[in-house]
């Protein structure tokens, strides 16, 4: 039996969504194909419309091997999965003679905590919580969210934090969530059989094609932690977003608030010595903080250089002191014990970091007008952490409507740690750029209007006049419209014309990322 050619691949996926094929589509799937046969890695920009998806998509399932996709948005992420997938592996099916198999892959934070759910949030007792929570009928929104939430758990297959509709605040979601230090771990966890991220990452171990963020790719490469499946191809859409976001995950804060948590979760599992010294370093370092200016930091001042030394070396005895000691009187003391570690250890990494220096960090003071003044540092490049970890045991391709800067992918390629095109090196790997155009001609088929009459853009989001402009130009349009805003806060009012009512996802507020 034949082999199905690429081409006769790539015309049943766009056929089967409804799509025309497009030279720059045809031209990418070839270079994508190539690149993996050739064990090789490929940047690729394809402009708005070319179908990048169908693109990359057929030339990896046609290969067989495993396939990570990481994305930067969650709305990619949804494309791809309830899309793009389930109709390109349908339509593959008769000529592959097999179904491949896919899912979508978060962090533990984004999934449901049933150990969180029915057993609470081991917490500071000013705090409550949770009271409203045990109330048989909450008056706050946060405890109606909270008995929203136990109720839906009873009903969701996937306990995805974005298959609950309407959503929640990050706080409720908080009380539901642990990150992946916080978690007891599914064999010491008494829901850990039933546990929803557990259950993401066993359906990621068994599919062809796992979708993921480019953050869970950052943890997974960077801090070494094998949180997605072994896999023999990588390909990063959005990649003009993945620099920032590995860059993001690659650093670390310290505020007096995040001490102080950390000082009080752990007051409750170690002696009071042990909690005092914490407790003096957690102050020094607060008071510090209140004459912090915004701004970057070329040296270490001397007394701060102290306070973090001092939370350094308070912090690590804590750290053994709940390591050795038990106490039964804590109530769910495995999950107290958790999360206190989890607060600790966070403030000793940063500490220590930012102490000891490094020339290739930056540090720097915030300033935010509700939460108060934090220290932070990142690395400032993260280009030999990617060349090492992201490009050295699978072929890679990166693609992305705006990968090119001054004609080339040079700028790009140095940033993820790549010689110039063509350049090969000791350690370096080889790669190559492909642009295949769009297949808008925008100067003939698009308008540019500036809707001088309005008032300049501010800070207070979407506006009644501007909705209502909005509306009149969709309605000249025939409809047709893609909005992209740079804010998610809904509108005050719907536009005068709109006729769209509870129908309307960005009135009903379905989808508070998402924009119709």
């Amino acid at each position: 039996m034949t082999k199905p050619s690429l081409p006769e691949l790539l015309h049943a996926a766009v056929t089967a969504v409804g799509g025309t094929e497009r030279p720059g589509q045809v031209a990418m799937t070839e270079a994508v194909a190539e690149a993996i046969d050739d064990n090789a890695h490929l940047l690729v920009q394809a402009g708005t419309g070319t179908g990048k998806s169908l693109g990359y998509l057929v030339p990896a399932l046609a290969h067989g091997e495993r396939v990570v996709v990481a994305t930067a948005t969650l709305a990619l992420q949804r494309q791809l999965v309830e899309r793009d997938l389930p109709r390109t592996v349908e339509a593959l099916h008769p000529l592959l003679r097999r179904r491949p198999e896919f899912a979508m892959l978060k962090g533990r934070s984004n999934y449901l905590c049933l150990h969180r759910l029915h057993e609470g949030v081991p917490q500071e007792e000013e705090d409550g919580l949770f009271d409203q929570f045990e109330a048989a009928a909450p008056t706050s929104k946060l405890g109606q969210d909270l008995l929203r939430m136990r109720d839906w758990a009873d009903e969701t297959e996937t306990g995805d934090r974005d298959d609950l509709t309407p959503g929640v605040s990050d706080r409720a979601w908080g009380q539901v969530s642990v990150s992946s230090r916080e978690c007891l771990g599914a064999s010491k966890c008494a829901y850990g059989a039933e546990c929803f991220a557990e259950a993401a990452r066993e359906r990621a171990k068994l599919a062809d094609v796992v979708v993921t963020n480019h953050a869970l790719l950052a943890i997974d490469a960077i801090e070494g932690a094998p949180v997605l499946p072994q896999h023999e191809v990588l390909i990063v859409d959005e990649a003009h977003e993945l620099v920032s976001r590995v860059t993001g995950v690659a650093t670390g804060e310290l505020s007096p608030g995040q001490v102080n948590r950390a000082v009080r979760r752990a007051a409750k599992l170690v002696d009071e010595k042990v909690a005092d010294a914490l407790q003096t370093a957690a102050e020094s370092f607060e008071r510090l903080m209140e004459l912090a200016l915004p701004g970057r930091l070329e040296e270490i001042p001397e007394d701060l250089g102290y306070a973090l030394m001092a939370l350094r070396d308070a912090a690590r005895n804590v750290i053994s002191a709940i390591g050795s000691t038990r106490d039964k009187s804590v109530q769910d003391e495995d999950a107290v014990r958790k999360q206190a570690l989890a607060a600790v250890e966070s403030i000793h990494g940063v500490a220590e970091r930012i102490a000891n220096g490094s020339e290739y960090d930056v540090v720097w003071f915030e300033r935010h007008d509700r939460y108060g003044a934090s220290l932070r540092v990142a690395p400032l490049s993260v280009s030999g952490l990617l060349r090492e970890k992201l490009f050295s045991e699978r072929s890679v391709v990166l693609t992305s409507a705006t990968l090119k800067l001054g004609g080339d992918f040079n700028g790009v390629g140095a940033s993820l740690g790549l010689s110039p095109e063509g350049v090969e090196g000791e350690d370096v790997p080889v790669w190559k750029g492909l642009d295949v155009g769009s297949p808008f001609d925008y100067p003939k088929q698009g308008i540019l209007y500036v809707a001088r009459q309005l008032a300049t853009p501010g800070r207070e989001g979407s506006r009644s006049d501007m909705m209502d402009e909005l509306a009149e130009l969709i309605e000249a349009a025939g409809g047709r419209t893609l909005g992209l805003f740079s804010s998610m806060r809904p509108p005050k009012r719907r536009p005068r014309n709109c006729a769209a009512g509870s129908a309307c996802r960005s009135c009903s507020r379905v989808r508070k990322r998402s924009v119709s």
